[in-house]
């Protein structure tokens, strides 16, 4: 049961990537943001879901989000790169909330 969720999750995330880079190509970078965002919030409800600790939840949407990235995206981008946008995607989704 577990691992056929984790093969939906990684079939999604797939499709995302591909959706993102078609995005990216067709429209520009700053659609291919947003909906890159789109796809970082909705691991980050899931982590928030299903993790305990904030490291775990970090972790593993970091871990995520990468895999959904084209490959040759990622070879311009670091991960800690990956780390500040999730931070800050993170704190705007925060700051929204709040207010």
């Amino acid at each position: 049961m577990i691992n056929s969720i984790y093969v939906w999750i990684i079939f999604i995330l797939l499709i995302n990537a591909g959706y993102i880079y078609y995005i990216y190509k067709t429209f520009g970078e700053k659609i291919a943001l947003k909906q890159a965002k789109e796809i970082a919030y909705k691991l980050m409800l899931y982590a928030e879901k299903n993790f305990e600790t904030n490291e775990e939840k970090f972790q593993w949407v970091a871990k995520k989000f990468y895999e959904t990235i084209p490959s040759s995206i990622k070879q311009i981008i670091t991960q800690d790169m990956i780390e500040d946008f999730l931070q800050k995607t993170y704190d705007e989704m925060k700051e929204v909330l709040k207010n």
